[in-house]
């Protein structure tokens, strides 16, 4: 406690104006003003002395200022999140204190270390902007935690304080995902069923697309259509099916979603419901079975023959055929199957050889042998191709025939002369031979010296030789001798002999 005689105050209040302070200031509140100046000011030393001088046991000790922060009350996003930073007791002097802005979510908090000062009056206000975005997000908050620093402590107990912030902005629509949860088939008759979920429900009524399709003829109407999913999340299409006479084989019924407006196409976006035909299939009366022959061939190509069932089987069909031939043409002879297809008609082909060897003309043919499943045509039971040989005769042993030269004196026998050449067989032949010549010029010439140019002549059977005969014009003019040539070209019943079927004609000259 201060002494309160007169003295004393006197001498307390001269050190009060020498230090500038107000005279009715207490020693405590000096010294608290002044603690910083007591620890390292040497000014300080002598008003310690002093006030030990005046009986006041010194300076007082230095009280710190605990700072703490509060939080003021939630905020929705886009408003200023409020906290008081406070010093206890009041700071003498303006406070700076650290501290630290975070925020948990996204609200455009200004965060990170700044610096609030704190007046004598011992709190102050901070103000923590967000920001009003659009984004649906969760609720968070902003937080002001005191940092340590110098001239104070921080609060144990409220050293941080957080301020809720509400996000204020509606989620997006979800969009419901549609799926086909359902197929159900039955008979020829009968409806084909689908069912159509939506996931979530629609808030609406909502218009789904989709696609039918069938196969097989079962009357259902194909195409795009539009089914719509009322808001308890689920619809059925039912399409119905025609319960016709005719036996045909099962079909089904497929449905599928499109994209669309307002939702979107789930992973089970088609699905298939079977339609069962409900007809007995009718009596089919057995195929009867024919066969027709290709063209004609030469040896060395393929017979063809066609292989017919009427009506044509409802099942692949084998049918027992065999096959032969007339000459030998290597045909694959014997017994063979031919399968007819449900089209009602097959083609069986038969190779043949092409041989060196001449021979008479043949045929390859085919019958149809009875069997299981079939009747034979009466009528086209079998069916034959003709085979033509194209192998050359070998050559015959036929005589050869040549001819040999002759001469004629021009005007021998009067205005016209017989130049005459012998033709002659190696051997009798007993058959007509026929021989064709054609004369060429020499030094004589056709027309001027002779008459004649292509000819015929015939050694009967049973003789060896013919005569070809050149007439000879008798001229007045003084000339050499001249000649032509009889020239052997093609013979019937003989060959031509290499070295004699050629002849010289020679005209001797009388003038």
């Amino acid at each position: 406690a201060f002494p309160g005689d007169a003295g004393r105050v006197l001498r307390w209040d001269r050190v009060l104006a020498a230090l500038g302070e107000p005279v009715e200031a207490a020693p405590m509140t000096v010294a608290e003003s002044r603690a910083n100046e007591s620890v390292f000011g040497a000014r300080w030393d002598r008003v310690t002395r002093t006030l030990e001088a005046l009986g006041c046991g010194g300076l007082p000790p230095v009280v710190v200022p605990e700072v703490s922060v509060a939080a003021g009350g939630g905020v929705t996003e886009g408003a200023d999140a409020v906290f008081t930073v406070s010093a206890s007791p009041a700071p003498t002097a303006p406070l700076a204190v650290d501290v630290t802005v975070a925020q948990a979510g996204d609200f455009g908090a200004g965060t990170g270390a700044r610096t609030v000062i704190v007046p004598v009056g011992g709190s102050v206000t901070v103000t923590v902007g967000t920001s009003d975005d659009e984004s649906d997000e969760s609720d968070g908050s902003v937080s002001v935690t005191v940092d340590a620093g110098d001239g104070y402590t921080v609060s144990a107990a409220q050293g941080s304080a957080s301020v809720a912030v509400a996000d204020d902005d509606d989620p997006p629509p979800v969009i419901p995902v549609v799926s086909i949860s359902g197929a159900t088939g039955g008979e020829e008759g009968q409806d084909v069923t689908f069912t159509l979920s939506a996931s979530p429900a629609p808030s609406a009524p909502l218009a789904v697309s989709v696609t039918v399709a069938a196969s097989g003829d079962f009357g259902v109407s194909a195409g795009s259509r539009t089914v719509t999913i009322p808001i308890g999340g689920s619809a059925s299409l039912s399409l119905g099916t025609v319960d016709d006479g005719a036996d045909e084989p099962d079909g089904s019924v497929s449905l599928s979603l499109n994209a669309g407006d307002g939702y979107t196409v789930g992973l089970l976006s088609a699905e298939t419901a079977s339609v069962l035909d409900n007809d007995d299939a009718p009596l089919v009366a057995e195929p009867e079975i024919g066969v027709t022959a290709g063209s004609a061939i030469t040896e060395g190509a393929d017979a063809v023959f066609t292989v017919t069932a009427s009506p044509a089987p409802s099942a692949p069909l084998t049918v027992n055929v065999t096959v032969a031939q007339a000459g030998g043409y290597g045909a694959a002879t014997g017994a063979r199957t031919v399968t007819i297809p449900t089209s009602g008609s097959a083609t069986l082909t038969v190779s043949t050889s092409d041989d060196g060897a001449d021979e008479a003309d043949g045929s390859v043919s085919v019958a149809v042998d009875a069997g299981d499943g079939y009747t034979v045509s009466g009528t086209q039971g079998s069916a034959s191709v003709a085979v033509s040989d194209d192998d050359d005769p070998p050559p015959l042993d036929v005589p050869e025939v040549s001819v040999a030269d002759g001469s004629v004196v021009e005007g021998a026998f009067g205005p016209l002369s017989l130049l005459e050449f012998s033709v002659t067989l190696s051997e009798v032949s007993a058959q007509d031979v026929t021989v064709r010549y054609v004369i060429r010029s020499g030094t004589a010439v056709g027309g001027l010296d002779y008459w004649g140019g292509a000819g015929q002549v015939t050694i009967w059977a049973g003789f060896r030789s013919a005569t070809i005969g050149v007439n000879v014009k008798d001229d007045t003019r003084r000339e050499p001798d001249e000649t032509l040539t009889v020239e052997l070209t093609d013979a019937d019943g003989a060959v031509i002999a290499d070295s004699a079927g050629a002849a010289t004609g020679t005209i001797i000259d009388n003038d």
